[in-house]
């Protein structure tokens, strides 16, 4: 009893600094343990005042609080949770269990219920312990899995769920002790000993609450941790547990608790669909977001050159099927090197984000602008043709953030260059802005086809300004 006060105690007050909504899932867990801890004072006085071996006592009622109490207060933390962490924990941890459960019923659950020196209500006390063993188990699965992908291993022990595990795994440690010994005497020493698991348990649930803040702030931004070779490797031996027995008991001459193997094997079946049906949706997502990560610009937010390649193409050819004009805008901030050189990087790079947020603004929805390459930037402007861009390039030109220019380059497709040739008329351009006093816009001279009597496309080069 002594044991569990210390834990009991350290809960109590640690849940008490706790925010209001954070304290119940705690004081549940301290129940828990007070009841385990205290059922020793009614067990002793059953046994060494009233001498009596009648089953089950007033102190089973103590010890079999211990499990209700636990699980409301660890599905109490659970719901705080992201679903994106508990939801492949839950699935992950009934798969192991439902393996563990077909042993648990073939060589405890199911003997006890065939011994018929117990009466109905006896025998389901009995049967109470291996159950809510087996949701202890459940529920020490479920913390271990739901820890957050990010950090390192040290950095995941800082928080509630690996405390709560071991402290759940050292109370069934003492559990399956008294399970495989069943009515056999020990020695008192053995006993005490076993004691020391339950001590040790109640310490470790005492002090995850020291963690508990810390927890609820980092499942806030956490991500799932993705399988790996020891959860792969528990989910199969979980699989072939039901199989397992099943061989066991045909070696021996006998097929028993077919019933239950085919239940076993069924849930399991079911829940490994279930969860690789889930793995490959998060893999498919986790797929997205690596593509959508290889087209974006990671200073800027923009599209990337690759994203820009990809796209002008597509864009080419709707405006080769529509017949609506297009243009193309290279842009390139004016002396940047001078800037970086004599303001620092940090300063240039926020000139970069900051420049491609304003400039963003102005464009219609059906614009693209994306990070070409160091300071410059290209536009893809569809159904728009030279002047109309030229002029949304002084639009531009007039939110530049720092009171910072740049010089731009404009050229309209002619419908038969291909877009390597409309980005290179489009970069001489640029070229010419740049040597002829920067801080302007100029537009692309005609392209060969359009000399030879294509569709019209862009004037002569001319230089607006200020």
């Amino acid at each position: 009893m002594v044991n569990a006060l210390g834990p009991v105690a350290v809960i109590v007050i640690a849940a008490s600094r706790l925010p209001r909504d954070a304290r119940a899932p705690w004081y549940l867990l301290a129940l828990g343990i007070f009841a385990n801890g205290t059922a020793v004072v009614p067990n002793t006085i059953v046994s060494q005042v009233l001498k009596t071996d009648t089953y089950p006592t007033v102190a089973d009622a103590f010890y079999l609080l211990f499990y209700p109490a636990l699980l409301a207060g660890i599905a109490l933390m659970i719901r705080r949770w992201p679903t994106r962490l508990i939801r492949p924990a839950i699935l992950d941890a009934a798969t192991i269990t439902s393996g563990i459960s077909v042993l648990a019923w073939v060589y405890a659950i199911a003997p006890a219920m065939q011994d018929h020196d117990y009466t109905a209500f006896e025998q389901l006390v009995r049967l109470a312990y291996p159950v809510g063993d087996l949701a202890l188990i459940f529920l020490a699965l479920i913390l271990v899995r739901s820890g957050d992908a990010s950090g390192s291993r040290r950095a995941r022990w800082g928080i509630t769920p690996p405390w709560l595990a071991t402290g759940l795994l050292c109370f069934l440690g003492g559990d399956l002790f008294w399970l495989l010994v069943g009515d056999h005497t020990i020695p008192d020493w053995v006993t005490r000993g076993i004691d020391l698991f339950y001590f040790a348990a109640f310490v470790t649930l005492g002090y995850a609450v020291r963690h508990a803040a810390v927890t609820d702030t980092r499942r806030a931004n956490a991500l799932p941790r993705p399988p790996g070779i020891p959860l792969m490797s528990m989910l199969l031996l979980a699989l072939l547990m039901a199989p397992a027995v099943l061989v066991m008991q045909m070696s021996h001459g006998a097929f028993r608790h077919g019933g239950a193997i085919a239940i076993g094997s069924t849930m399991m079946s079911v829940l490994v669909v279930t969860r690789l049906t889930i793995l490959l949706r998060f893999v498919e997502r986790q797929t997205e977001q690596v593509r959508e990560l290889a087209r974006r610009d990671e200073l800027t937010g923009l599209p990337n050159r690759r994203a820009w390649t990809d796209e002008l193409p597509r864009a080419l050819e709707q405006a080769r099927q529509s017949g609506e004009p297009v243009s193309v805008c290279m842009v390139d901030l004016d002396r940047f090197k001078l800037f970086n050189d004599t303001r620092g990087h940090q300063a240039g790079d926020r000139l970069l984000k900051e420049a491609a947020a304003a400039w963003l603004s102005p464009l219609r929805q059906s614009d693209i602008l994306a990070r070409y390459g160091g300071e410059e930037f290209i536009v893809l402007l569809p159904g728009t043709d030279v002047a109309e861009a030229c002029a949304i390039m002084e639009r531009l030109r007039t939110v530049t953030p720092f009171e910072q220019t740049f010089s731009a380059g404009v050229a309209a497709w002619d419908r038969a260059e291909t877009s390597e040739e409309l980005i290179a008329r489009a970069d001489i351009a640029l070229y010419e802005a740049k040597h002829t006093g920067r801080d302007r816009i100029v537009q692309a001279p005609r392209s060969m086809g359009a000399e030879h009597g294509s569709t019209p496309a862009d004037q002569t080069a001319s230089t607006p300004s200020h």
